[in-house]
């Protein structure tokens, strides 16, 4: 029997691996093409480390593959998530409208790496650090659909308690709301906090995502403890839909929530100093 890895972060290694070693490059050759550590070429070929798509683009450049590794470079980040997650973190690069409502964190497409690193410590206190770290990158990676050509129109919903909820500590909480004040001056994001006292809404059912696409049906997506559920039934994702319309219009506008969002990081957490 021959063995076939399934890990595809370890298969698109080896790939890497072969077409550089087709091209007559050492790891530290590669690395001074592409701009950056042997070390990092070495982790990505072992499998340690996912790589970043810009680059893979420019391996691809440099190998002379013909875009082979941003071919399947995406089979990397579904590989660093949970079954029931993949699907979704895929789909997210395809949809033309994101609607998400959150009552536990700041939605992952919104997360800086350390608030992301917090969260997952604290959820996942046995991991080891390798693994939350590649598991902090690929989250991070998502949020390139708002640097594409034709970025998705993303409307987020949160509780206000998210605010309070100082993951990381205060220098990671402050910079953490400095980055949703700053994503909500972006034309395709709205950002909008549901206050304490609005209980007229369906939003205590759960976590909430519905992603719509230009040329096929619509899915909604919710998540528990070591599971998500996802369809595109016609039936349910209209009832999401109605289910999103309530939960937003029970929130704050979103200037409003900008002021509140605001207001709660110099008060706690301090004055912004990240770009």
């Amino acid at each position: 029997m021959i063995p076939v890895e399934a890990d595809p972060i370890l298969v698109f290694g080896s790939v890497l691996r072969a077409l550089r070693e087709r091209a007559g490059l050492s790891q530290k050759d590669l690395a001074a093409r592409v701009y950056c550590s042997p070390s990092l070429v070495s982790a990505i070929e072992t499998g340690t480390k996912p790589a970043k798509l810009d680059l893979v683009e420019r391996m691809d450049t440099e190998l002379s593959t013909g875009g082979a590794l941003s071919s399947v470079w995406p089979i990397t980040a579904g590989g660093t998530y949970p079954s029931w997650f993949a699907r979704v973190a895929e789909l997210e690069g395809q949809a033309f409208k994101i609607h998400e409502w959150e009552l536990r964190i700041i939605p992952g497409l919104l997360q800086t790496p350390d608030y992301a690193r917090a969260i997952m410590r604290a959820v996942r206190p046995r991991e080891d650090d390798e693994t939350i770290e590649r598991d902090v990158t690929a989250r991070i990676s998502r949020q390139q659909i708002f640097s594409s050509e034709d970025p998705p129109m993303a409307w987020f919903v949160m509780d206000e308690s998210i605010l309070h909820r100082p993951f990381g500590g205060p220098h990671t909480m402050r910079d953490q709301l400095a980055k949703l004040e700053k994503m909500s001056h972006d034309t395709n994001v709205v950002i909008q906090v549901m206050p304490l006292n609005a209980t007229s809404h369906p939003g205590m059912e759960g976590p909430l995502r519905i992603l719509e696409f230009k040329d096929s049906p619509s899915v909604w997506y919710t998540e528990g403890w070591y599971s998500g559920r996802s369809t595109e039934t016609r039936d349910e994702v209209s009832s999401a839909m109605t289910c999103f319309d309530l939960i937003r219009a029970s929130a704050l506008a979103p200037d409003e929530s900008m002021r509140v969002i605001a207001t709660i990081r110099s008060e706690h957490y301090g004055p912004a100093d990240v770009d």
